[in-house]
């Protein structure tokens, strides 16, 4: 089950630095409805909880009739997501709010404690994780896939004032020094790896004299695009000389590295090419979005509290 990435981070990032936004703990609220939607409240509280959620993700204020504003959109997915049977189940908002507190170094209940430090409850954060995760299949489902045209993607880099495309290609061999399940030899393994790295000079030589080792799998070799991977990645590549390895990291086979066996200029690529189609991707999603929570506010009875 996939957890809305920014919320995720957002939340993970400002709980490792533990700030206190609005001071420790918070009091009870009397609970004015400010609005019904299609016979569901919305109260002061929700509105105040909100603000305090999202000024923990982006650091910001919110007001209270932009977060009313939001707290009616959330109320329509989850309405709608109902609709069409595609309701979550609470052991999957406990499971997606595990998730979160696993991600950030907390048990469930040390995460429910550190957004109380925040003046936030629990529960108003598994509401906006549930609402974003059933909105966001929901859109998908009646968008459809979204497909970037290379033509549009040209268009984005021109724009950034790159009109040279070139991008690099190289030719791995992934290396795996194999671990088995239930096994805990990965340290033994990664000093392995490390001191093959250390003499492994020329693919042809290195390996054949991988092949000579115990429990080392050598793979065919694989060309790969700088345009279709992560930049972390290609600085690790990049910084690789041709003829030699990667450093070793963990992966669930074992342990792996990678000879960098020939690197050459591709025209026609870029290595921007895949953040400009997270972009442009990103783009439409909103759009879609936007265009099918306005279709619900249309046909929702909203009916504001004076």
């Amino acid at each position: 089950m996939r957890i809305p990435h920014r919320l995720v981070s957002a939340i993970v990032f400002a709980l490792a630095l533990l700030v206190p936004l609005l001071g420790s703990g918070f009091a009870a609220h009397a609970q004015q409805i400010l609005v019904m939607v299609n016979g569901t409240p919305i109260t002061s509280y929700d509105v105040l909880q909100r603000q305090r959620l999202l000024q923990l993700i982006d650091k910001k204020s919110l007001s209270a009739k932009d977060a009313l504003q939001e707290l009616i959109d959330d109320r329509l997915k989850i309405q709608q997501a109902r609709k069409i049977q595609s309701d979550l189940e609470q052991k999957d908002i406990d499971r997606m709010y595990a998730s979160v507190a696993e991600r950030s170094g907390r048990t469930t209940a040390q995460l429910t404690q550190g957004l109380a430090q925040a003046g936030l409850d629990a529960q108003a954060f598994k509401t906006k994780l549930a609402a974003d995760y059933v909105w966001s299949q929901y859109v998908r489902s009646r968008a459809g896939n979204v497909t970037i045209r290379d033509a549009d993607v040209v268009a984005a880099l021109q724009q950034r004032g790159q009109t040279t495309l070139v991008a690099t290609e190289y030719a791995l061999r992934p290396i795996i020094f194999v671990v088995p399940r239930k096994a805990n030899t990965y340290g033994a393994r990664l000093q392995e790896a490390n001191a093959l790295r250390a003499k492994f000079n020329g693919c042809d030589a290195g390996i054949e004299m991988v092949k000579g080792l115990k429990e080392v799998v050598v793979r065919q070799q694989v060309l790969r695009l700088s345009s279709d991977m992560p930049p972390n990645l290609q600085k690790i590549l990049d910084q690789t000389a041709v003829g030699r390895l990667t450093p070793p990291e963990v992966s669930q086979a074992g342990v792996e590295t990678f000879a960098v066996c020939d690197k050459r200029e591709v025209r026609g690529e870029s290595s921007q090419k895949r953040e400009i189609k997270d972009q442009l991707s990103s783009k439409e999603f909103t759009a879609e979005s936007k265009k099918l929570l306005d279709e619900l506010r249309k046909s929702a009875l909203i009916q504001y509290r004076r």
